[in-house]
């Protein structure tokens, strides 16, 4: 067909700055091209009878102009004037005359069909999603964002927008907030309206596409308290919708995820908190119900009234028709359910009822957690560790709906809380084993991807931080505490009486038994000499071989016998007051897979309770492991473990090990006897298990 979308005669299309309907012209004729349609946008002078199949019009001037040139069109409404000035207004009259005499007038906000007598049928706006993507924005605080175009025709001091009530929420939550639109009526409004240009404050006028996107992705909440929209959801709503936030909003959002708010701060304050709450549900959400609007979907439902329309049927009466049909359904309060970090379930939609949700253990058949909720409300259990959920709701007129806990195919996340190498190639197993047992599509976050995204081709590896929709789950892997010590409810048991493996198996509720994570194949380094390799420094005092002849007499002797000694180490000599040993080969600035070479070129490893230890296990490396500190139990098995049992050991299973403080020593810091748990490990107690590695 040949197409005519009639140029509004005021901005360029596509437009170099705030323009919405221009935008829409443009996607419409970007999308209509692809369908192999050819579509120009001319200017109303420029059109004359029969010269298009379709004449695509979008003001009401335009539209009555092409009424007495004898020119049949249709027309869309985009004017949110109409509304807000009532039925006895001039703007209301004549989009009025407009829509009776197109063949088809076309409205984006579905009140708006009752609103004009029936005549018009409802076409939503779309979004690139292609453009508009979602980013993670730098972590911390959360960052609020308004845009728009404020006030109304000749009320430049009318907060359409909400403007002053984001603000407001702003500043009694302390959050940093972005206000972006044209200078046309938002510099007016600041200027009648000073009160509110509080330090946490930015604005941002006439800014072009690229920047507002910008400005999307790094915002975490999109406020939008306004008043009227012609666009149910406008095109604000759906590019920031596009780029993954969280928006906040009064009734515009027909069917996109969001968050229901009245002009009233202290409202808007309460659900800006329970956003933050359940950010990574809604993020997910929003960006699962914005893939409806692309504009290649919206475009094609246009595509099929035109076709109609050039078939000369009566398209208006046929929609009408399938519209009343629909107003006669009722639309259902929709439960949603996730179980991203805990249990969670949301009811939203239009009808007002009482909910009672319970969380139930299936294995011990204990209700863990029992909610009242209404709709526009939500629950969760605080139990994050895995569980067999069952989700019992019970509505205020008998309605019963459960859900159980399957993840078959469904897309479950696994977050490795911790950047260690050790607990790194230490929790890995458990998160293929969690993927085997469920048969879901498991992503994990690791800070070391790069080791294991060749051996596990079944995992899909993304970056710590890195967003990731639609996910039916979320697990944590890690040590976490609370005000009273160990988080329960992030851990099932006390991990300090496990092995660091069973961490992962606990929380997953995987049957442990110690599995060796799958490793790279590196080709071992080739060397003239034979050598071992050594690791001295750690993440804490405790945790270092702290016998201060130690380290030198096991290299004096290795290099007796005719063997170098190569220290793995990107700690400094000196490091925290922890002299090297003398006669070694520094190895420091290579990355993994250089040091696993080294590793499997040597005769073994001698090392501390650290990731390099962890590194020469999975590599099948003999591995010495020195340790007083923690129980050899918390460590792997296949190793030659030293430790003196006749003095102060295993704290770390006793108690809470404090991060912060480098000379922790709970049971004797400031005393002679502070670290004497590897003190009094000797080398002559390391020499045995040396000479077995070297075969002597």
């Amino acid at each position: 067909m040949k197409i005519a979308q009639v140029h509004l005669g005021l901005l360029p299309i596509p437009p170099n700055g705030w323009g919405a309907v221009e935008k829409i012209i443009w996607n419409y004729a970007i999308e209509l091209r692809k369908l192999g349609h050819q579509v120009n946008i001319p200017y109303i002078n420029e059109i004359s009878r029969d010269q298009y199949d379709i004449v695509h019009t979008h003001v009401w001037n335009h539209a009555l102009e092409l009424r007495d040139k004898d020119i049949p069109y249709i027309f869309t409404c985009h004017d949110h004037h109409t509304y807000i000035h009532g039925k006895l207004s001039f703007m209301y009259q004549k989009n009025l005359e407009a829509m009776k005499s197109a063949k088809l007038a076309i409205v984006p906000a579905k009140f708006l069909i009752e609103y004009f007598d029936d005549v018009p049928i409802y076409l939503e706006h779309g979004v690139d999603l292609n453009q508009y993507t979602a980013n993670t924005p730098p972590k911390g605080i959360k960052r609020l964002i308004c845009v728009g175009n404020n006030g109304l025709f000749g009320e430049n001091d009318f907060d359409r927008k909400g403007f002053r009530f984001a603000i407001e929420a702003a500043k009694e939550l302390n959050l940093p907030i972005t206000v972006a639109g044209p200078t046309k009526n938002n510099r007016e409004f600041f200027e009648k309206n000073p009160d509110l240009l509080i330090p946490n404050l930015t604005i941002r006028y006439d800014l072009p596409d690229h920047s507002i996107l910008n400005l999307y992705q790094n915002h975490d909440i999109l406020v939008h308290a306004t008043s009227v929209e012609a666009g149910h959801p406008p095109l604000t709503l759906l590019e920031a919708a596009g780029c993954g936030l969280p928006i906040l909003t009064t009734d515009c959002g027909g069917n996109l995820h969001t968050i229901p708010i009245i002009r009233n701060t202290n409202d808007i304050i309460d659900k800006i908190r329970y956003t933050i709450d359940s950010y990574e549900f809604h993020k997910n959400k929003t960006l699962e119900t914005v893939k409806q609007f692309e504009w290649k979907k919206i475009v094609k439902k246009l595509n099929g009234m035109y076709e109609v329309i050039s078939e000369k049927n009566d398209m208006r009466t046929s929609a009408l028709s399938t519209y009343n049909s629909m107003k006669m359904i009722r639309v259902e309060n929709s439960i949603s359910i996730n179980f991203i970090d805990g249990p969670f379930v949301e009811i939203t939609g239009p009808n007002t009822k009482k909910y009672t949700v319970k969380f139930i253990d299936m294995d011990t058949d204990q209700i863990i957690y029992s909610i009242d909720l209404n709709n526009y409300s939500w629950g969760r259990a605080n139990r994050k560790w895995f569980t067999n959920w069952k989700i019992r709701i019970v509505s205020d007129d008998d309605e019963i709906f459960e859900h159980i806990y399957d993840a078959t195919n469904k897309r479950v996340l696994i977050s490795f809380e911790s950047s260690s190498l050790g607990d790194t190639i230490a929790w890995i197993p458990y998160v293929e084993e969690f993927r085997k047992k469920h048969n879901c599509h498991m992503i994990v976050s690791t800070f070391q991807n790069e080791l294991f995204q060749s051996q596990y081709p079944d995992i899909e590896f993304v970056k710590p931080g890195e967003f990731i929709d639609n996910l039916y789950a979320l697990y944590q892997i890690g040590c976490f505490y609370d005000k009273n010590g160990i988080d329960t409810n992030k851990h099932k048991t006390d991990f300090r009486k496990l092995r660091l493996q069973e961490y992962a198996s606990d929380i997953l509720d995987i049957d442990f038994k110690e599995v060796l994570p799958l490793m790279p194949k590196f080709k071992p380094m080739k060397s003239k000499k034979p050598y071992i390799c050594i690791a001295n420094h750690s993440t804490a005092q405790l945790k270092y071989w702290n016998n201060p002849t130690g380290w030198q007499e096991l290299v004096d002797y290795v290099k007796s016998l005719g063997y170098d000694v190569y220290l793995l180490s990107k700690e400094e000599d000196g490091y925290m007051g922890n002299i090297n040993p003398t006669g070694v080969i520094k190895i420091d600035g290579k990355s993994l897979e250089e040091i696993g070479s080294i590793l499997l070129g040597s005769k073994g490893f001698v090392g501390l309770g650290s990731g390099l230890s962890w590194y020469s296990w999975a590599l099948g490396i003999p591995t010495i492991l020195i340790s007083g500190f923690s129980e050899p139990h918390q460590e792997m098995k296949d190793v030659y473990r030293v430790i003196n049992e006749s003095v102060c050991h295993g704290c770390f299973a006793r108690h809470l090990f404090d991060k912060g403080d480098w000379n922790w020593c709970p049971d004797h810091k400031g005393t002679p006897r502070q670290f004497e748990c590897s003190k009094s490990i000797s080398f002559d107690m390391v020499k045995p298990h040396l000479n077995k590695i070297l075969k002597i």
